[in-house]
Order: structure tokens, then C-alpha cells, then sequence
């Protein structure tokens, strides 16, 4: 792991409180006013999506704070850069794929009339996925989550115990949305969504470690989970949630024992070590820290 990146806890801790408070600050008028209709209603909900930017702003700006230009141009490339595109299948297919073998699972075992799915691949879906990742919390979030503080947090933990940490944060991060009508919280209790959570956020990790540091990727996930939530009718059924639980579960783990807890990556650090010996230095200081620091 590259020098800068290793764990400051003033500054980690910072990073914590602003999101939250950036959040939660801008999200209390609709918490305050849910469910009322009044002449500043669509002020109120540009606020909400404003809130929501609380984590990518504490991330550039305490990657600003730690490294100056370099930190905030060396975060901002990472959210368009990729590296094996293979992890674009997990990425974009693995959600609404158990979300899916959920709902037939519930639909069979609780005796419903299977539900309209014709929709999940329709083109007018284009437009909610695109906004989804602009305005429905990967942009948002994940400069924040992934880029500044899963970098931090695993110079520290192994990636596993980052992963929890993260998660935790993140789903109570989270709180006020379950009490605002329209988010995708509202519509499930947080007991669910909680454990939920935390599996993500280890599936986030493997996918972002995988693509060395892709925060692409990560927004990409994060895109799939939210539009398969909104599109899957999946909270239609009474144990769904349930089985899309257990499965997300299975896969986990499967994830974890094949890759192991301490990086969650296939190849061994020594391994990595080797390689990146025998490769030629690269042209700019970004891609020298990244490429000769980063298994350090």
C-alpha cells in the first residue's frame, strides 16, 4: 500500500464526521417534512441528493489535506480507470442475477402469480440506470467509501476486517433514509438492510482490490445494486429479501475462502512483488506510487 495511503486517525475520523454530518444535515428537511407537500418540497429534495455527496466530498478533500494535488488527481483518475474489465461480469450481472433466483424462489414457495419482469431489460430503463450513477449514490459515495477510506483502513486491518468496518459505517450512515418516502430504505427495515450491508461491502472490496483500486468498478456495483433494488420486484414477496440474503451470503463466502480474508485477492503479494519488479518503471509519479507501493 502506497506511503500516503497509511491510516492518519485525526484525519480518518474526519473524514467519518463530515460525511455524516454533511449528510444528515441536509437530509433533515426531508426527515422533518416526510410526506408533506409544501411549496419548498422540491428545494428540500435537491438537498437530500446534495446530502448525498457527503462521502466523495470528505474524500477529496482529506485526500487534498493529505497529498495535496497528487492525492486529489490520483483519486479522481481511479473513478475512470479499469483494469481487467473480467470483474465487469460480478460487477454489473452478479445482484441482479441472486435478485432474480430470489424472487422465482419466492414466487414458487409462497404460491404468488409470478410477477411483470418483461421490464428489467427494457430500454426505458436507460435513463434510471444513468441517473442512478450520477444521482442515486455511486458518484456520491463511493469516491468517499472505497477511493479514501478502504484505502486507509487496509493499510491498517486485513481486507476483510476493513470491509466490516466499512460496512457498518456505511448502513448507519444510512439511518435517516429509512424514515424519508421515496429512498430505497424506506421501503425495508433496517434489520435486513444491515446485514446486507456488511456482505456488500466485502464484495465491494474483492471487486475494488481485484481491479487495483478501480473506484470505477466500485460505482459500477453500486449502480447494479440500486437499479436491480428498484426494478426487481422482489419486496412484492414476503420471504424474498430473505433467500436474496441467504444467496448473497453463499457467494460470499465462496468469494472469501478462494481469494482469503487478509487481501481478498487471487494473487499472493509476493507474487504481485515479482511481477511488478519485472515491469518497466512507469512515466509518471501517480502511476509509480500505484504500481511499485501498492502491495507494500
Amino acid at each position: 500500500m502506497p506511503d500516503f495511503l497509511e491510516i492518519n486517525k485525526k484525519n480518518f475520523q474526519l473524514f467519518f464526521i463530515f460525511s455524516f454530518a454533511f449528510s444528515w444535515l441536509l437530509w433533515t428537511p426531508s426527515f422533518i417534512f416526510s410526506g408533506v407537500q409544501n411549496e419548498f418540497s422540491d428545494i428540500i429534495a435537491g438537498l437530500r441528493v446534495i446530502g448525498t455527496f457527503g462521502p466523495t466530498i470528505a474524500g477529496f478533500l482529506l485526500s487534498y489535506m493529505e497529498e495535496r494535488s497528487l492525492g486529489v488527481f490520483d483519486l479522481w483518475r481511479r473513478g475512470w480507470h479499469l483494469e481487467k474489465p473480467l470483474y465487469l461480469i460480478p460487477a454489473l450481472l452478479l445482484i441482479p442475477l441472486l435478485i432474480i433466483i430470489s424472487l422465482l424462489i419466492a414466487v414458487y414457495t409462497e404460491g404468488l402469480i409470478p410477477p411483470e419482469v418483461s421490464n428489467i431489460l427494457n430500454e426505458e430503463n436507460i435513463p434510471l440506470i444513468i441517473s442512478t450513477f450520477f444521482l442515486g449514490g455511486p458518484l456520491q459515495e463511493e469516491f468517499g467509501w472505497r477511493g479514501y477510506a478502504l484505502d486507509r483502513l487496509q493499510s491498517k486491518y486485513n481486507s476483510l476486517s476493513s470491509s466490516l468496518i466499512i460496512g457498518v459505517l456505511w448502513a448507519f450512515w444510512h439511518a435517516p433514509s429509512f424514515f424519508i418516502p421515496g429512498t430505497i430504505q424506506f421501503e425495508q427495515p433496517f434489520y435486513s438492510f444491515f446485514p446486507s450491508v456488511l456482505i456488500l461491502s466485502i464484495l465491494f472490496t474483492w471487486l475494488y482490490n481485484n481491479t487495483n483500486r478501480s473506484v470505477l468498478v466500485a460505482m459500477l456495483f453500486h449502480t447494479s445494486i440500486n437499479v436491480s433494488y428498484w426494478i426487481i420486484p422482489i419486496n412484492n414477496t414476503s420471504f424474498g429479501t430473505v433467500y436474496y440474503t441467504i444467496l448473497l451470503s453463499v457467494v460470499t463466502i465462496i468469494v472469501v475462502f478462494t481469494y482469503g480474508s487478509n487481501t481478498l485477492m487471487r494473487k499472493s503479494i509476493e507474487k504481485a512483488k515479482k511481477e511488478i519488479d519485472s515491469t518497466e518503471i512507469p512515466s509518471t509519479k501517480i502511476e509509480a506510487i500505484q504500481v511499485k507501493e501498492y502491495y507494500n
